[in-house]
């Protein structure tokens, strides 16, 4: 979802530029405020994956550490 919301804001901004140059800014600040909306939209998603990725790994790494202090020689 990201990705296609990433997208669709560059092409409202590339139809916004394209409408500046070629159709005297006919809807112009129209196209920019729609780029930049699903741009902003797009971001947060981003890091959000990314959080819980980093979330995934220190979890299995500390499922790791669990296992090797559960394996060592009880005293």
């Amino acid at each position: 979802m990201p990705i296609t919301m990433m997208v669709l804001g560059i092409v409202f901004l590339l139809a916004a530029a394209i409408s500046f140059f070629r159709y005297e800014s006919r809807h112009f600040d129209l196209l920019l405020l729609c780029g930049v909306i699903f741009l902003s939209a797009a971001a947060p998603s981003f890091e959000v994956d990314a959080s819980i990725e980093e979330l995934k790994a220190i979890n299995h790494r500390l499922a790791d550490i669990q296992k090797a202090v559960e394996s060592l020689p009880k005293r």
